[in-house]
């Protein structure tokens, strides 16, 4: 499509704001680089559907015959409201729609546009898609059958600021205002304050009521608990408490065994003993006669201790057994990942340092646009790749690579006049491997 008569009207649309004027240039990006009749526009409530759907019908006024379908229009009246809008003619309710369109269609192109797509059943939409027009459908629903579909920015802090300039709000409360109202201009543009005390109060009540019964709960069972704590208690009798007769015990000398650590008679042992793991201080013979001491009586141990202290006096010296290391062959895992095959310029992008900068100029979705968009600008040296976005194949086309932001800059300022209008942009070359590798990994799963 022709774009250049349009791109002269957007500076005209003031009141758009900035998100708003920069979401009109990628539409009109797509516009001119693809063939795609049915755009499906996807917006939650107050992200400004209905104003983007007012301002496309006065871009395109000049250059199509409009219809518009809002939210007054109902499905029973579709037909009519087309015929009327298009033609000035009544509809006829025993011909199909798209013959009587056929039958009046001029030169001038038709374009239909439809606010609140999803009240409409996917009938009459499908009867509506079958027409020889451009349709933009605003929906807060997706649909998978579209042929493209664009996503409406969410409002950022220019914005806000330029929607409220007129309350005069430091930063911070813009900020408050911004984050309260989640994406939603309605609730952008409430009295938050007088809004917000009225929620309170209305909260604060609705509350108390409910909890009423769980206070008076509450109340009763710490009443029960002062009143077991507090009630006076019955006395109980004092009982006489006997005492056994304590008989006398002939004591017995209770055996202590102590242990003699082993003499150090050299530095040379001493070293020789610092070496030693932890844990094997006696000798297998020692602990052998310990362990058959323990089994016997307190006599037995009183015996065997003297000739563990006896041995360990001389010196003995211990050396742990260690056993004998195996070689373990480990096997060679060889590497069977094979080089991914691309089909454009990612194995180029990949090699390039990513701390350099690209440009990008258009985002595509055809390999037929890319051929168009290279034919249109032959002057221009590029590299493409592509990417997933919302489960949907992209063609990016960059020019790459630039070492600072100046060079970058520089090059964007060199660019075509009708290329610059569509807002190229420069980009780390970081973020486009990363969009390379996540298209390879989703291909692998």
């Amino acid at each position: 499509m022709d774009i250049t008569n349009l791109q002269r009207r957007l500076p005209e649309l003031t009141h758009l704001l900035p998100s708003q004027q920069e979401w009109m240039e990628r539409l009109l990006l797509q516009l001119a680089f693809n063939d795609n009749k049915h755009i499906y526009i996807v917006g939650a409530d107050g992200s400004g559907k209905s104003t983007l759907a007012m301002n496309i019908a006065e871009l395109f006024s000049e250059q199509h015959n409009i219809a518009l379908l809002n939210s007054t229009v109902e499905e029973s009246q579709v037909h009519a409201q087309l015929m009327q809008q298009w033609f000035n003619l009544p509809a006829d309710p025993n011909s199909a729609l798209v013959e009587q369109v056929l039958a009046a269609y001029q030169q001038q192109p038709l374009l239909v546009i439809i606010d609140d797509a999803e009240r409409y059943s996917a009938e009459l939409l499908q009867q509506i898609s079958l027409l020889p027009c451009l349709q933009f459908c605003f929906s807060a629903d997706t649909q998978d059958n579209a042929a493209l579909t664009l996503t409406i920015n969410r409002i950022s802090s220019a914005d806000a600021q330029q929607l409220l300039s007129h309350e005069e709000l430091n930063s911070i409360e813009l900020a408050e205002r911004l984050a309260n109202a989640n994406g939603n201009m309605h609730l952008l543009l409430l009295p938050v304050r007088q809004s917000y005390n009225e929620r309170v109060v209305a909260d604060n009540t609705t509350a108390l009521v409910n909890k009423t019964p769980l206070y008076i709960a509450i109340a009763a069972v710490l009443l029960v608990i002062l009143l077991y704590i507090f009630w006076p208690k019955a006395e109980k009798p004092v009982q006489e408490i006997r005492y056994p007769v304590a008989r006398d015990f002939e004591a017995k000398p209770v055996p202590v065994v102590t242990e003699t650590p082993p003499a150090v008679n050299t530095e040379a042992e001493l070293s020789k003993n610092e070496q030693q793991p932890l844990g094997l201080d006696v000798s297998e013979p020692v602990q052998t006669e310990l362990a058959e001491a323990t089994k016997s009586n307190t006599s037995s141990i009183a015996e065997a201790k003297p000739v563990a202290d006896a041995k360990l006096d001389a010196g003995a010296s211990v050396k742990p057994e260690v056993a004998p290391v195996q070689a373990v062959d480990t096997p060679v895992v060889e590497n069977t990942s094979a080089e991914p095959v691309y089909a454009y310029d990612e194995a180029l992008l990949l090699k390039m340092p990513k701390n350099q900068l690209a440009v990008q100029l258009a985002v595509l979705s055809s390999a037929a646009a890319l051929q168009r968009f290279k034919k249109t600008y032959p002057q221009l040296t590029t590299l493409s790749y592509q990417r997933n976005w919302q489960g949907k194949m992209q063609l990016v086309i960059l020019l790459a690579p630039f070492a600072d932001a100046a060079s970058a800059k520089a090059q964007l300022k060199q660019l075509p006049e009708a290329l610059r209008a569509t807002g190229p942009f420069v980009k780390v070359l970081q973020s486009v491997q990363t969009e390379i590798k996540a298209r390879q990994y989703s291909a692998q799963d």
